[in-house]
């Protein structure tokens, strides 16, 4: 295995157990659940159940992000482990943590001049982040060089796609992508807006459809014109929810009878307290190699 310790912050929704089983380290995203403080520890502190739960009870969630001084103090214990650093964050499209862990690599790499610490910008979130991680995690078992690793992601994470579609708008509203008219009509109308992380990392609405039914259908076809079936890494499509597992279990049915003779691991993965503020319960989707983003 190449030496060179590989980093994540909590938005990669991978569980705990394994990115502890690879020795990938990662940091968690401060949230707030109606004002108290707390952090994304993968479900260590509060589960995604109870969580959602206090969502669908009424309860406001909102995110901060990880600070510049947090990163000193988390690359500086890292650092004291002798080895060069290659972290991932959530999309600078999103969030402004890239830009923090930037300021924090330069003046560590100052006072380590012997180290290298790599800040890599996914342009994605969730677990379509954690796609990414786990691909690049296969290169440093195979060994390669942590520049070659770093190139190698930046070059492809533009594959690394993530479409989904909600069933309730509330949270649209409250994050300001839709107006409060748009939301109480659309939710009238059962509209369901299929979004995705485009190829700047901005999450976008793409189409607008009328009923859950009629949106799963759009969500396969969309996943099916987009997906790479030679992708030389890790063969897999995560489905990812926000307490929908039942429609996560619909999807999942779905893209193995569209898939027929291509083998291809499907796993569902429930969305963590970062990213599940800004989407609210209801909420499902697919992270999978593909072409095709929207500029």
């Amino acid at each position: 295995m190449s030496d060179f310790i590989l980093s994540a912050s909590s938005t990669v929704d991978i569980p705990r157990e394994e990115l502890e089983k690879e020795n990938i380290k990662w940091i968690g995203f401060p949230y707030q659940i109606d004002g108290v403080d707390y952090i994304d520890d993968l479900g260590l502190t509060i589960s995604l159940d109870e969580f959602y739960q206090k969502l669908d009870e009424g309860a406001l969630a909102t995110t901060s992000q990880i600070t510049y001084l947090t990163y000193i103090k988390y690359f500086k214990d890292l650092l004291e482990e002798g080895k060069d650093i290659l972290h991932m964050c959530l999309s600078s499209g999103m969030t402004g943590e890239y830009q923090q862990a930037l300021m924090a690599k330069k003046e560590l790499e100052e006072k380590y001049p012997d180290r290298k610490i790599y800040i890599l910008d996914s342009l994605t979130a969730t677990s379509c982040e954690g796609l990414l991680l786990l691909a690049i995690n296969e290169l440093r078992k195979e060994g390669k060089p942590i520049e070659e690793v770093f190139n190698w992601a930046e070059a492809n994470r533009i594959k690394a796609n993530a479409v989904f579609f909600t069933s309730d708008l509330t949270y649209l509203v409250r994050g300001g992508r839709l107006s409060k008219a748009a939301g109480s009509f659309g939710n009238m109308l059962n509209i369901c807006p299929i979004m995705e992380a485009n190829s700047e990392g901005k999450i976008i609405v793409i189409d607008k459809i009328r009923t859950k039914k009629k949106a799963m259908k759009a969500l396969v076809k969309k996943i099916m014109s987009r997906l790479i079936k030679d992708f030389p890494y890790k063969h897999e499509i995560f489905i990812v929810h926000t307490h929908a597992y039942d429609d996560a279990l619909e999807l999942k049915d779905r893209l193995e009878k569209s898939l027929e003779d291509y083998r291809c691991d499907i796993k569902i993965y429930e969305i963590g307290t970062t990213v599940g503020s800004h989407l609210g319960p209801g909420t499902v989707g697919a992270c999978f190699w593909g072409e095709g983003k929207t500029i």
